[in-house]
């Protein structure tokens, strides 16, 4: 091989790799590897199978971008997405992204859609946009119908389809007329649905109390089952009882309507003390469980044993005596029921207080600071006598 054949061999085949690099290069410019850009990803339900690389991103119109990879999951796709750093200094982070087609059988793009609200910063690098929408291409619905298919056979959808032909031949004017009826139904239901919506809520709030009283209404069923078995097995000592209250409502149903009126009276007269009792009851109450209460302190003192009691007596100096008219008595008490201290008293509550209520009586009107010796009330007392005088 002479030397220039060898010239000419290596001439060549620096042209061919000049020519290739520029080929190289400028298929890189034209994809946008030589600009800067800013990479985000696109999250999607599913990409479809007509978005591949290099895909166009527009916006309003524009394109914006080119799709570097898309990578398909069970879950979902993740479209790669490389914009150019000029063109995304305008769109705003918050902006949405929607995956289209130019055709039903064309091949796919995505397109960003401005957000409902402004001033958002401008995206940057590694950012992830949820898409809104995906179109779908006719090879993704031939895909979903053969999954049909397969699920559906369709000799069998064949022969259920003309069988419901055969049902529905002849059938027009009726069909129609029930459709007519069935809109005059929903017509009436339409204006009560908020009504049905809350009668629908307030059953289940009815539900959820039933249900949480399942074990208690379970229980009383079962109570019920067993009072009537008692009812049956005694069925005979009941007939008995059943004819002496007959025959018991028959004597006092004449004995009640000869005495109907005294009874009445009787009632009549009893109001006003039953009243006075009723509005007195609680100091009643705690006046009995004070009484309980002492005896408990009594008993012991007392012998305590049921059947003896001791007792230590002595003579006591008394209080002024009752005198005519001065303690006559007086109706005039008033302050409601009053317990006081009852129904447990603690030594440091003795002396109790005692409130003194207009009854014409009150043993701690001289205040004296206690007992003193009142000449001739002993005679008095055993000889009867009314101001020093025997009667």
């Amino acid at each position: 091989m002479t030397r220039d054949s060898l010239a000419k061999k290596a001439a060549a085949l620096f042209l061919v790799v000049v020519l290739a690099g520029v080929v190289a290069l400028t298929y890189a410019s034209f994809r946008g590897a030589f600009r800067p850009s800013v990479d985000i990803t696109i999250d999607s339900g599913r990409a479809g199978l007509a978005l591949r690389t290099g895909a166009l991103v527009k916006r309003h119109g524009v394109e914006v971008g080119r799709v570097t990879g898309v990578d398909q999951g069970p879950g979902g796709a993740a479209v790669e997405v490389r914009l150019n750093r000029d063109a995304a200094a305008a769109i705003p982070a918050d902006t949405g992204a929607d995956i289209a087609a130019t055709t039903m059988f064309g091949e796919k793009y995505i397109t960003l859609t401005d957000p409902r609200e402004k001033g958002s910063p401008p995206i940057r690098s590694g950012a992830t946009i949820r898409a809104g929408s995906v179109t779908v291409e006719i090879d993704s619905v031939f895909e979903s119908l053969t999954a049909i298919l397969r699920a559906v056979a369709p000799e069998k959808l064949n022969v259920t389809l003309s069988a419901l032909a055969a049902a529905l031949r002849g059938q027009g004017g009726n069909l129609g007329q029930a459709i007519d009826d069935a809109n005059t139904l929903l017509a009436q239901i339409d204006p009560r649905l908020p009504q049905i919506r809350r009668d629908l809520r307030s059953t289940a709030d009815t539900a959820t109390i039933y249900a949480g009283a399942a074990d208690d209404l379970s229980a009383t069923l079962t109570n019920a089952s067993t009072i009537a078995d008692t009812l049956v097995h005694t069925d005979e000592t009941l007939d008995k009882a059943l004819l002496s209250i007959i025959g018991m409502s028959g004597d006092a149903n004449g004995v009640l309507t000869a005495n109907s009126e005294p009874l009445i009276s009787a009632i009549g007269l009893l109001h006003p003390t039953t009243t006075l009792l009723g509005a007195y009851s609680p100091e009643i109450t705690c006046f009995i469980e004070g009484a309980d209460e002492a005896r408990k302190l009594a008993e012991p003192v007392a012998g305590g044993n049921g059947v003896s009691m001791l007792l230590r007596s002595t003579f006591l100096l008394g209080v002024s005596p009752y005198t005519y008219p001065g303690n006559l008595p007086v109706v005039r008490a008033s302050g409601g029921p009053r317990c006081g201290a009852l129904p447990k008293v603690t030594m440091d509550e003795i002396p109790t207080p005692y409130v003194v209520a207009d009854t014409g009586a009150n043993p701690f009107r001289d205040n004296t600071g206690g007992p003193r010796l009142v000449p001739g009330s002993l005679l008095n007392l055993l000889y009867a006598t009314s101001q020093g005088r025997p009667r």
